[in-house]
């Protein structure tokens, strides 16, 4: 994970400097399935590429091209479900360095599907995690995921609401599919940096807009993006509680242009650039290994 995240980290640095393009998620919708397309070119890596995923009834399948931007070749065609899982991770670790900037924490994690392991996976890497505190709105799945942390050697435990669950705890991921803001600004009121990583859908929401306005640095990932598909921030900037104009772009904070204010929060709908970084990393692990079927470790 810390090489993931440090590929995450270069990216969005390079973007600021201008140094690296990414293009916003574009969907075309068919009768029964939504094809999602995504892009980015990374001069300083050499490389571009584009991540392609149709959804549909019978699931999600995934694919990453990554190309030598110097002579155009095709280097891989990937497999892009774990890779985004880890971006995805590897950006709220990012935020965490950058936006929360303390070395330990308690965290609060929301949802407990398989984007969950790398969120804390990842939170760990940048800062020392003192708890982690699980849930979900299912009992059988949070307590089944807290103990998975346990194996991997984290202070885990479950609990029956949100709120139990951010008692003690300055930093929060939430990563739930839910369509319904269930975060309130009563609950957040002690968490100093917010995650937010569960949906790129504008009428779906895990925090109220009280909840988002209630930070003082609001970062996103991808401006153009944000407008059309983050329903938290989108809904609270209809409801009055956020502007879009004092909102951040996670690259001006890592590349050291502006410098954040009070709490923070972070809404995260994945980036084209984190795709190709990771791949990128990868590509060039597996191709350095001698073995004829060479795995790479991100964990």
């Amino acid at each position: 994970m810390k090489d993931v995240v440090h590929s995450v980290e270069e990216a969005f640095r390079r973007q600021e400097m201008g140094e690296a393009s990414n293009f916003m998620r574009t969907r075309s919708r068919g009768a029964a399935s939504v094809l999602n397309v995504m892009h980015a070119n990374l001069p300083y890596l050499g490389r571009a590429g584009l991540k392609a995923y149709l959804s549909s009834r019978a699931g999600t399948r995934f694919a990453l091209l990554l190309f030598d931007a110097s002579d155009s070749s095709l280097l891989a065609v990937m497999g892009a479900d774990i890779i985004g899982r880890f971006r995805t991770g590897a950006a709220s670790g990012v935020a965490i360095r950058y936006l929360y900037g303390r070395r330990s924490s308690t965290l609060a994690i929301f949802g407990s599907g398989k984007q969950a392991l790398t969120q804390v996976l990842a939170a760990n890497e940048v800062i020392s995690l003192e708890e982690v505190r699980v849930w979900s709105p299912t009992p059988e799945h949070r307590s089944a995921f807290a103990q998975k942390l346990k194996a991997y050697g984290f202070n885990s435990n479950a609990f029956d609401s949100p709120a139990a669950a951010l008692k003690g705890a300055e930093v929060a991921t939430s990563i739930t599919s839910s369509r319904q803001p269930f975060l309130t600004d009563d609950m957040l009121d002690n968490v100093m940096h917010l995650n937010i990583a569960g949906g790129n859908v504008s009428d779906h929401a895990e925090v109220t807009p009280a909840g988002v306005g209630s930070f003082g640095t609001i970062v996103v990932d991808d401006m153009a993006q944000a407008k059309i598909e983050y329903g938290d921030l989108i809904q609270a900037a209809k409801n009055g509680s956020f502007a879009w104009e004092s909102a951040l772009e996670l690259g001006t904070i890592v590349a050291g242009k502006r410098k954040p204010e009070g709490r923070t929060l972070f809404k995260s709908g994945g980036a084209a650039l984190e795709d190709v970084a990771v791949a990128s990393m990868i590509y060039d692990k597996a191709t350095k290994s001698s073995r004829s079927y060479p795995t790479v470790d991100l964990v």
